[in-house]
């Protein structure tokens, strides 16, 4: 079964959006999680191994503002 989770990000301008993940959560299986964005701009990434997870996955997808046109400007609200 895959878990599904979203959590708020903001840019400094004010525009809001969210981190996605999805996740692999079945017992005895292979681990994978997959991060995008809703609302901004910018890449996505799948983990297979954590040795692999980026200090900081927001920082790793390089959110751009759609609004403001900046990126790397977007926090956890």
């Amino acid at each position: 079964m895959t878990t599904r989770s979203r959590r708020k990000i903001v840019c400094q301008c004010g525009h809001q959006g969210l981190l996605t993940l999805s996740e692999n959560d079945q017992p005895f299986s292979s681990l994978w999680e997959q991060y995008g964005l809703d609302g901004f701009e910018g890449g996505s990434i799948t983990i297979t191994n954590y040795a692999d997870m980026p200090k900081d996955v927001l920082a790793a997808l390089k959110p751009k503002c759609p609004q403001c046109g900046e990126t790397g400007n977007v926090s956890y609200a």
